[in-house]
């Protein structure tokens, strides 16, 4: 069961002076119920326009998405706005959390917003937090927690309303490599034992070698596109290869971390 369908975008950026940027071209993505895939390219292919396209932050140039067989950009500000919180979940590099709020607050806030019992907030919240290894941390302020507990926290939250798909946008880049790599793990755990469906942008090949499936765009188009076996540390290495051929700036990605 397809949970995202997105069908021949294109997003185009006119400047003054009528200098057209082609940003996505012709792109054609799905993702399935329970799939962990990844979207890898250099800086300046695209990964981030496709990302706020599927996020409904932005509107595609010509081109067709659904999520859940709802296409987010035909909805109302107000209806899109309500869709967004009920179907999407996203985590940010920067995390996003609001430092006047505890660990537990921030996480919750989706359901506060919703109006949501507190009896089932409870509910909600409680496995969550002991899956991800948060539960001590519930009534401390986000500065008095780690990097690593900081993105747990973000993920509980993108997770707390039961979203349909899980957005992810470079959620290892403030983080050192051990706490991403105990962070990729959590979110490994819970797409494999929730079915929690992800869909992350990344420049790191190690984050991306916990994913099922890796698309990698170059220049707005999908370039190509692989897939993992059992072997966790070839398909790293199959994610070097890629990367290799694709060219462009990676300079930024931690390679030597399996």
């Amino acid at each position: 069961m397809s949970v995202l369908k997105a069908h021949g975008l294109n997003k185009i950026y006119s400047s003054k002076g009528n200098v057209v940027n082609t940003a996505l071209n012709d792109i054609d993505l799905q993702v399935e119920y329970g799939e962990f895939v990844g979207v890898m390219g250099p800086s300046g292919s695209g990964k981030t326009t496709l990302l706020n396209l599927l996020a409904a932050m932005d509107r595609p140039t010509s081109g067709h998405i659904e999520i859940n067989g709802t296409n987010p950009n035909k909805l109302s500000e107000k209806k899109l706005a309500l869709f967004r919180r009920r179907e999407l979940g996203f985590i940010f590099q920067d995390f996003n959390l609001l430092d006047s709020l505890t660990i537990k607050e921030n996480i919750i806030l989706p359901l506060v917003l919703e109006g949501t019992a507190p009896k089932l907030i409870e509910e909600r919240l409680n496995p969550l937090a002991e899956r991800l290894q948060i539960a001590h941390l519930l009534h401390k302020r986000t500065y008095e927690v780690s990097g690593g507990q900081k993105q747990r926290a973000a993920i509980a939250r993108a997770l707390i309303n039961e979203p349909s798909i899980l957005l992810a946008d470079e959620l290892t880049g403030n983080l050192d490599s051990k706490t991403a790599k105990d962070v990729m793990e959590s979110l490994k755990e819970l797409n494999e034992r929730l079915k929690a469906t992800v869909l992350m942008v990344t420049h790191d090949p190690f984050s991306a070698s916990y994913c099922g499936r890796i698309v990698f765009i170059k220049d707005g188009r999908i370039f190509s596109e692989i897939r993992r076996g059992s072997n966790r540390q070839a398909f790293f290495q199959q994610i070097l290869d890629v990367l290799s051929v694709l060219g462009g700036n990676f300079n930024d990605a931690p390679f030597a971390r399996a």
